[in-house]
């Protein structure tokens, strides 16, 4: 096996959750991001009788139940405190969980944020009420009002967290160390690259462009012209 190593920067993907909408919500006056206009519904101001049960389209590994780790189970403590039984679908990418919210089978989505206005657009979702989460004030101010889910003041998921973005590369190959992203831009390694067939992707090189072609003007990779 080649020698390898591992090196890794905090991406900008904040997870979230999604509730689900009903069909009547209609479009409201105003716009966000990109012109997005959001279902005109109201949010939810206090927590009703629970369903007995609730369907979540999950990233492998987000919802645990034991069953692939008995060591990894958050779901079975939850399902006793509160009567409510989790199904869970796990979705492998984020246009299969735009595409399985749609269906209106499910309650919540884990998205990422390349999906979540999409969603929000499609009318899919419906606002979320972030005084009914206790431990919300205490969120990090970069997880609390994020465009990819917050649109004209109206929360339609609640971010949990980042992910990492990996560098995988052979140090038989690739000399010097890499310090930066900028190493998979350099043309001696052309030919030599893989990275996620994934839209998103698009956000890591216009990260790279802001700094390298300012006067593109990218203040945010997530935010772009199609320029």
């Amino acid at each position: 096996m080649r020698p390898t190593k591992w090196w890794t920067a905090a991406a900008a993907v904040g997870l979230l959750v999604l509730a689900a909408c009903g069909d009547n919500a209609d479009s409201g006056s105003g716009s966000g991001p990109g012109g997005i206009k959001p279902p005109k519904i109201d949010k939810m101001a206090s927590l009703g009788a629970g369903e007995g049960s609730v369907n979540i389209i999950a990233w492998a590994g987000y919802v645990e139940n034991g069953s692939t780790d008995p060591k990894v189970d958050w779901v079975t403590g939850f399902e006793k405190e509160t009567g409510c039984k989790v199904n869970v679908k796990i979705g492998a990418t984020s246009d299969e969980m735009v595409t399985l919210m749609k269906t209106g089978e499910y309650d919540t989505v884990s998205a990422s944020g390349d999906a979540s206005l999409r969603l929000i657009e499609g009318k899919n979702v419906q606002p979320m009420n972030p005084a009914l989460i206790p431990d919300y004030p205490n969120f990090i101010e970069a997880l609390k009002s994020p465009p990819h889910n917050t649109v004209e003041g109206k929360h339609y998921g609640i971010s949990l967290q980042w992910g990492p973005n990996t560098l995988l590369y052979n140090t038989e190959k690739v000399t010097p160390a890499p310090t930066s992203w900028e190493s998979i831009y350099d043309p001696k390694y052309k030919g030599g690259i893989t990275i996620p067939d994934n839209a998103i992707q698009i956000a890591d090189a216009a990260l790279y462009l802001s700094k390298t072609k300012p006067d593109l003007g990218i203040e945010d990779p997530y935010e772009l012209t199609q320029d």
